[in-house]
């Protein structure tokens, strides 16, 4: 599957365009031609996880809204990549403890009454940022 550079440029094609004779290995002005079957190979899906091990090697979402986790909240940073963004669902009678690098981001507090999503980014090093969210 190709990879996209950040650098370049899209350029959108009028519907009314042709584009079965068009790929990803022909160029136009020295420029790629992508397809959007191209673009669309680069989202990236989440994998589904239980637990409150959190990870930062691929998108994932730990356990459900109907099966939350529980406990304090730990991770492996090993081969932690930048950019990722976790989602997990918990809910405990007394809030989780996190890693010492964990950095609460915005006035979110953990409810003991209701399901808490956290969502978690690793920065670099031992930091992550959290923030918690819960159900309206």
């Amino acid at each position: 599957m190709p990879t996209i550079p950040s650098n370049e440029q899209f350029v959108g094609i009028s519907a009314s365009e042709d584009l079965i004779e068009r790929g990803s290995t022909q160029t136009n002005s020295a420029r790629t031609i992508y397809t959007y079957a191209d673009i669309q190979g680069q989202a990236q899906s989440a994998v589904a996880k239980t637990g409150v091990v959190i990870s930062f090697t691929e998108n994932e979402i730990y356990n459900t809204s109907g099966a939350v986790g529980t406990g304090n909240i730990t991770n492996n940073l090993t081969g932690a990549q930048l950019g990722i963004v976790q989602k997990l669902y918990h809910q405990e009678g007394s809030a989780p403890s996190v890693p010492a690098g964990w950095v609460l981001m915005g006035s979110g507090t953990y409810s003991t009454t209701v399901l808490n999503v956290i969502y978690a980014e690793w920065c670099g090093g031992t930091r992550v940022e959290y923030w918690i969210v819960q159900p309206a």
